[in-house]
């Protein structure tokens, strides 16, 4: 591999290390207490004592609830998304109450989801769906709104119903927008998991963040947020390497 291959590797990478290590210095020279900002160190070494085993069952629960709510989110602001754009009458009836359920801040109302589907995995779901739900359907929106009206106008000549040209014609060329929805859409999913399990859960990452907080024991809550944070970039990834395979046509900027 050349220089240019590997610079998008390295560069993070270097980027990375040098933030860990000037962490590290800040902490070890102006002596910060571990409970205002423990040194990487040790996060590390908290995360040792808690028990990769243990951890690694924390995380697969948040895993699962960030990828079921993210399917969930994606199975209905699709469809949806083309429905608005597609029809003027659904998307003047309904767009307004979108935006204003969207509107209304989700932890706000976290808990009364709890109240009305208990504490469980349903309520988490729900949570995760309500947050990842608006930019995947205005990016679908946007994408079929966007499709240009020379190969419309060629569907219309070779006698193509208005279904028949969404489906082959409008959701083809939506799919760089629909895919920038799901990368915002995958990060959202992750807040939405944390949140969850913040009001209802005896198991995931952000249970140990709020369980570590209470015991006052901040580094292992900081290590919490580091595995979080690691999977939210390594889907966040994944939903780019998979959009760059499916959608070769867009220009790099959508990507």
């Amino acid at each position: 591999m050349n220089n240019a291959a590997l610079r998008p590797i390295v560069l993070p990478v270097f980027a990375f290390l040098a933030a860990l290590a000037l962490w590290q210095f800040v902490v070890r020279a102006f002596d910060v207490p571990e409970f205002l900002l423990p040194a990487p160190t040790a996060i590390f070494r908290a995360a040792v004592n808690f028990g990769w085993p243990l951890l690694t069952v924390h995380t697969l629960a948040t895993l699962q609830t960030i990828l079921l709510g993210f399917a969930m989110a994606a199975a209905i602001a699709v469809p949806l998304g083309v429905l608005l754009a597609a029809n003027r009458f659904t998307s003047e009836a309904l767009y307004p109450l979108i935006v204003f359920a969207h509107a209304v801040p989700v932890i706000a109302i976290a808990p009364i989801v709890v109240v009305v589907f208990g504490v469980g995995l349903t309520s988490r779901l729900i949570v995760v769906t309500l947050i990842s739900f608006f930019p995947i359907m205005v990016s679908t929106a946007s994408g079929i709104l966007n499709t240009p009206r020379d190969m419309n106008d060629l569907g219309i000549t070779v006698g193509a119903s208005k279904v028949q040209r969404v489906l082959t014609i409008s959701l083809p060329n939506a799919l760089p927008f629909i895919f920038n929805g799901f990368r915002i859409g995958i990060t959202g999913s992750v807040i939405g998991a944390v949140v969850g399990e913040f009001v209802s859960a005896n198991s995931g990452l952000g249970y140990i963040v709020v369980r570590s907080t209470s015991d006052f024991d901040i580094p292992m809550a900081m290590a919490a947020v580091v595995v979080l944070a690691t999977i939210s970039v390594t889907l966040y990834q994944l939903v780019s390497a998979v959009q760059v395979r499916l959608t070769p046509w867009a220009p790099k900027l959508d990507r």
